[in-house]
């Protein structure tokens, strides 16, 4: 329990109702870029206009993040601050969407706004795909607000849905210019993470029958009902989506080939957040619902040594520049990835 207390999402706080102040500022990060990039496509013609709203609206993403983060660092009733909880529409979980967010949430939530903001600044000073293309600044928006809903999301279906916003706008990303070698590369991101897209909505269903939920913290509480095979199968089975999402080892094929073809800027916000996230997921989804369970620690020592290794001698055996840093990407996967494994 000590490992899971480090981390938040506690059952009991999960579920709980509103907490005052707090519910205005959790949603924000999902809303604000969607807002911004509905305006963005009202804009389209204006590409002036469109950059103001985009560094305007990630710029107020940064400052919600800080409130949110210092907000949440001040809450009082436990030993590792405050959960903040916003139930939408007033339905609580597991009917209602919930919005979560504890420390370890606000810190990504306002490292990936930073990234955001900055890489959109550098998109812009480059005057490249951004300014070519009317779609950058919508599709990057959407991509923003489907990565600040994987690190707020309450329950694993939101969490798909957020993978999937980060899909449609990550492929439109990579093969901005339409080059052989980008809509090549672009296609096989799009069949792998659609595979993986497969074996999570068969993993929700799954997770559903024997549960009766996809609540995180109600999974929390109903996993150890389960018999030992059962629940190592259904970890096995996430470690197995978020995996791929993550690139670790044998599962990082696919990214040494998409990265490298990408603009500058998709690249430098795909290696700073993408691959994050679903090191994000896994380290949630594990230590959270199987937090006793030591055969899956070992397994991702494993795995994360192997992902460590695969990525630097990757990287010996390449002189392309790109190819080089997309190795280098995975294996600095692999050191995120024994976090997950309680150790």
């Amino acid at each position: 329990m000590s490992v899971l207390a480090s981390i938040g999402f506690l059952a009991a706080d999960v579920t709980a109702p509103g907490n005052g102040g707090f519910d205005a500022l959790i949603p924000l990060p999902v809303i604000l870029p969607l807002i911004a990039a509905a305006l963005s496509v009202v804009f389209a013609r204006l590409r002036n206009v469109q950059r103001v709203i985009s560094v305007v609206a990630l710029l107020g993403l940064v400052a919600n993040n800080i409130l949110l983060l210092a907000r949440v660092d001040q809450a009082t009733g436990d030993a590792i601050g405050g959960i903040a909880v916003s139930q939408a529409g007033g339905w609580v979980a597991p009917l209602g969407i919930s919005l979560v967010v504890d420390r370890l949430a606000a810190i990504m939530l306002l490292v990936a706004s930073l990234m955001l903001v900055s890489v959109l600044v550098y998109a812009i000073g480059q005057h490249a795909e951004e300014r070519r293309f009317a779609s950058f600044h919508p599709v990057y928006l959407v991509l923003a607000a489907g990565v600040s809903a994987s690190f707020i999301t309450g329950d694993l279906f939101n969490l798909f849905v957020a993978f999937e916003m980060m899909l449609v706008s990550s492929y439109v990303l990579l093969t901005l210019g339409g080059r052989a070698g980008q809509v090549r590369s672009g296609m096989s991101y799009v069949v792998i993470s659609l595979i993986a897209s497969t074996f999570f909505i068969m993993a929700l269903a799954l997770l559903y029958s024997a549960t009766g939920t996809v609540n995180m913290a109600e999974l929390a509480e109903r996993m150890p009902e389960l018999s030992s095979g059962v629940r190592v199968g259904f970890s096995l089975l996430l470690i197995s989506v978020f995996g791929i999402k993550a690139g670790i080892f044998p599962l990082f094929f696919w990214l040494p080939d998409s990265y490298p073809t990408a603009p500058n800027a998709v690249t430098a916000i795909f290696a700073g957040l993408l691959t994050k996230v679903g090191v994000y997921a896994i380290i949630r989804t594990q230590l959270l619902l199987f937090p006793t369970d030591a055969q899956q620690g070992t397994l991702l020592l494993v795995v994360a040594g192997c992902t460590m290794l695969v990525g630097v001698l990757g990287a010996l055996s390449h002189d392309d520049l790109q190819r080089i840093l997309s190795f280098h990407i995975v294996s600095h996967i692999g050191y995120k990835i024994i976090a997950a494994s309680g150790s």
